[in-house]
C-alpha cells in the first residue's frame, strides 16, 4: 500500500541510483554514511522506518531487500504474548502465575475457529466483541477458567497498549462472569480417610501438609513457604496472603507434633545427601526435595494431591465406604468453619466478614428458644 507523501527528487540521493525507479516507500537518509530507508505501515497504520541498504547498495539490491521485507510475519496475538513473555513484567510475576499464565496462552492460542486458530487472528481484528464471544464460549466448559483467560488477555493487551504496540485495549470493559464462592465442607471421615492413604502413599509431604494447612487454616503457597523462621516460643507465626492479616497460632500437641517431624524429616534428606542445613532460619524451609535438596515446589504437592485424590477414590469403592474428594484449599475452609465462632475471622486472618463468608461454611449450633 503506497503512502502520500513528496515527490522523489534526485536531491540527496546517490547518483547511480535513478530515484524514479525505486520502490514504494523506498528513501536515502544522508545522516553519517547514509543509507536506505524503508517505511513499514502496519496493520494499524503505524509507521516504522527501516534500514535495509548501505549507501552503496544497487538498484536491484534495493529491490531484493524491500521485497524481503514484504514477507514480515503480521502481528497476532499469539506473537504479542509471546513477546510479553520476554518482559521484564513477565520475570516479576511468580512462578506459579507465569505457570497459569502460560496454560491460558495455549488454551487461547489454540482455540479452533471459522478463521483457524485464535492465536493466529491479526491483531487489528481484535475487539471488544471478540474477547467477549470467547469468555462466554469458554464458560460453557468452565467459568473460573474463562475467568482466568480473560485476566490474562487484558493483562497482555494492557501491556501492549502502555507500550504503544495497539492503538487501543480490546478487552477495557470485558467483566469477569460472576462465580459463586465454593462452598464444600470436608467431612471428617473425608478427611482421615484422605489422610491415610496420604500416609501410606509415597509422597511422604501431602499428610503433614494437609495438617498444618487443617490446624493453621494455610492455603498452600502459605504451607509451602514455612521455615524456621516461623517458629516462635508461643506458636507459628503465619504471614498470610491475599490481603489476610499476619497471626500466630499457638502450639498445642498436634501441631507440634506435625512440625517437629517435619525437622526430623528434613534433618534425615539433608543427612542422606550430605548436605549442610542453611545458617540463616528464613532459609531452612521445612518441606524440602528429597532428590535436591532445595524448596519443594508447590507443583509437586499439586500433582501429589491430584494423585492421591484417585487413589482415595479408588480405595473406597473397594472398601465399598462413602468418600467426596475435596481439594487442598477446602482444608483452610474445613479448618476456619471448625474454630470456635469468636475466634474464626481473627485465626483466619480476614478483615471483614465478607471474607468470612467464602470459609465459614459449617453451621452454627445455637440453642433452641426459650418456652
Amino acid at each position: 500500500m503506497k503512502k502520500p507523501g513528496c515527490k522523489r527528487t534526485s536531491v540527496n540521493i546517490p547518483t547511480h541510483i535513478n530515484a524514479e525507479k525505486l520502490p514504494d516507500r523506498v528513501w536515502f537518509n544522508k545522516s553519517g554514511a547514509g543509507k536506505w530507508m524503508l517505511s513499514i505501515y502496519d496493520e494499524f497504520g503505524k509507521r516504522t522506518n527501516k534500514r535495509i541498504c548501505g549507501p552503496q547498495a544497487t538498484l536491484s539490491e534495493i529491490w531484493q531487500a524491500t521485497e524481503a521485507q514484504a514477507v514480515r510475519t503480521v502481528a497476532t496475538f499469539a506473537t504479542l504474548s509471546n513477546d510479553f513473555q520476554q518482559t521484564l513484567t513477565w520475570r516479576e510475576l511468580s512462578r506459579s502465575t507465569q505457570k497459569d499464565y502460560l496454560n491460558c496462552h495455549h488454551a487461547i492460542t489454540n482455540k479452533e475457529t471459522t478463521a483457524g486458530k485464535l492465536g493466529d487472528v491479526p491483531l487489528a481484528q481484535w475487539t471488544v466483541v471478540v474477547i467477549r464471544r470467547y469468555r462466554d464460549k469458554r464458560a460453557e466448559d468452565s467459568k473460573s477458567r474463562a475467568n482466568k483467560e480473560l485476566s490474562y488477555l487484558k493483562r497482555v493487551f494492557a501491556w501492549a497498549y502502555e507500550y504503544g504496540i495497539v492503538p487501543v485495549n480490546p478487552g477495557t470493559g470485558v467483566k469477569k462472569l460472576k462465580i459463586e464462592p465454593r462452598q464444600h465442607y470436608a467431612e471428617d471421615r473425608d478427611y482421615h480417610y484422605f489422610l491415610t492413604i496420604a500416609k501410606q502413599s509415597g509422597y511422604w509431604y501431602v499428610a503433614p501438609a494437609m495438617e498444618l494447612a487443617y490446624l493453621c487454616r494455610m492455603r498452600m503457597c502459605e504451607v509451602m513457604d514455612l521455615t524456621d523462621a516461623n517458629e516462635q516460643d508461643n506458636g507459628l507465626i503465619i504471614y498470610r496472603r491475599k490481603g489476610s492479616k499476619t497471626n500466630i497460632t499457638e502450639w498445642q500437641p498436634r501441631l507440634r507434633a506435625i512440625w517437629d517431624e517435619l525437622k526430623q524429616k528434613r534433618t534425615e534428606i539433608l543427612n542422606d545427601r550430605k548436605q549442610p542445613s542453611p545458617i540463616r532460619a528464613d532459609q531452612r524451609h521445612l518441606f524440602i526435595s528429597e532428590r535436591t535438596g532445595d524448596k519443594l515446589n508447590i507443583s509437586s504437592l499439586q500433582t501429589a494431591m491430584q494423585r492421591i485424590n484417585a487413589l482415595a477414590k479408588d480405595q473406597a469403592q473397594k472398601d465399598g465406604v462413602e468418600f467426596t474428594h475435596f481439594t487442598f484449599h477446602d482444608l483452610k475452609r474445613k479448618g476456619i468453619s471448625d474454630t470456635n465462632a469468636p475466634d474464626r475471622m481473627a485465626s483466619a486472618g480476614h478483615r471483614s466478614p465478607e471474607m468470612m463468608k467464602v470459609y465459614d461454611v459449617k453451621p452454627d449450633v445455637v440453642q433452641p428458644t426459650k418456652s
